[in-house]
């Protein structure tokens, strides 16, 4: 979706004054945030598993 974004862009002629090294560090970083959202997306599921794990384990045996 960046990378759509970046290309259509260029082909307006928005970042035209960048050339074609420019354009690569855009889409370099249009990956890198690509990776980090990947990661956050991951990580918060991992947290509600954990979450839901622990809520049904106070269901079982609840503390108090």
């Amino acid at each position: 979706m960046t990378i759509d974004f970046i290309d259509a862009a260029s082909e307006q002629g928005t970042f035209a004054p960048l050339g074609g090294e420019g354009l690569t560090w855009l889409r370099f970083l249009g990956g890198q945030e690509a990776s980090y959202i990947h990661e956050q997306d991951e990580a918060a599921i991992e947290a509600e598993d954990y979450w839901g794990q622990a809520d049904e384990a106070c269901a079982v045996d609840p503390i108090g």
